[in-house]
């Protein structure tokens, strides 16, 4: 065989082989940007999926309820407050055809909330992060479902419509309901969504997101296809224990943000990656979420010493 065609074999052959082992152990969920929604991998056949009555994707957003979801231990507005003090408040936020997974009365947002407590307190000794609770110190969470299909809210990723994509559509829900909240102005968010955000390409799955410095951060609860599994490997289903996981790392993460951090005055901040710190991917605020620091060296956003330069030490929604 003449070398001129070995070589170029050669180097085919190879590269088959590295997408091969990628798809396999690096990248599973390969499969699922190419099998379409309506297909049922149980009975490998297309199912025609029959929105709901209470969908309305044509007309303005409305809140909904269903009578079988309705539960006396579920709010569908603020609790009352125990405290005027600035809180971060949890909502669990459901697409019309979203199935309902009790996140917000069977413990879990509380558990997920309760264990990205427990890191903050280990990382800093002295502080915790203020988050809304009930008189009996249970995280308060309000249940919201909207008439607005999954379909309608992944129709725009951020690039085709920064405006118009999930993120962005959940944001102003939350920020048109005003009246669904008690001293709105001295509140953050972090929604549970139970479903996903349209990706940007085959290898970018968004598991969160929120606005630098804004109202609401976001937590995607569902991957595209794989319905009963979250955007990270692990799961808030399964989070009754308190373990601080991919999916507490990401919700942290996003909340930080929301909050300033990281400042861009900063020593270590990226502007170009969405002002992460690039010093440490160990750190929460690195772009890849880690798990092991709050400010890896303590030069970018807590207790910096930095001069004019805000801390997050210092921040409101802190509680020491």
């Amino acid at each position: 065989m003449h070398r001129y065609f070995l070589i170029p074999a050669i180097i085919i052959f190879l590269i088959i082989f590295l997408l091969v082992i990628y798809s396999q152990y690096f990248y599973v969920d390969w499969k699922w940007t190419f099998i379409p929604d309506n297909f049922d991998t149980k009975t490998e056949t297309y199912k025609e999926k029959i929105l709901p009555d209470i969908c309305d994707d044509e007309n303005t957003a409305k809140i909904i309820k269903q009578n079988r979801e309705i539960s006396n231990k579920r709010s569908y507005k603020d609790r009352p407050d125990i405290s005027s003090s600035p809180t971060i408040h949890a909502v669990y936020f459901l697409p019309c055809d979203g199935e309902d997974r009790k996140f917000d009365i069977n413990g879990n947002i509380h558990s997920s909330i309760q264990s990205i407590n427990n890191w903050f307190l280990d990382k800093t000794k002295s502080q915790i992060i203020s988050f809304d609770t009930t008189s009996n110190n249970l995280i308060d969470v309000t249940f919201i479902r909207v008439n607005k299909s999954i379909k309608w809210f992944t129709k725009f990723n951020t690039l085709e419509n920064h405006n118009k994509d999930t993120s962005s559509k959940i944001e102003k829900i939350i920020l048109s309901n005003q009246n669904l909240f008690n001293n709105f102005e001295n509140k953050k968010f972090i929604i549970f969504f139970e479903g996903w955000e349209k990706r940007i390409s085959i290898t970018n799955k968004v598991c969160g997101r929120s606005r630098y410095n804004g109202k609401v951060a976001i937590f995607y609860t569902n991957g595209r296809n794989k319905k009963l599994k979250s955007c990270t490997k692990d799961n808030i289903k399964n989070s009754n224990i308190e373990v601080f996981g991919e999916s507490e790392q990401t919700i942290l993460h996003e909340m930080l943000h929301t909050l300033g951090v990281p400042f861009k005055c900063g020593k270590n901040i990226n502007p170009e990656e969405s002002l992460h710190v690039t010093d440490s991917d160990g750190d929460i605020m690195n772009k890849v979420s880690g798990s092991l620091f709050l400010d890896y060296n303590n030069d970018d956003y807590y207790k910096h010493n930095i001069p004019n330069c805000p801390d997050l030490y210092m921040s409101k929604f802190l509680i020491n």
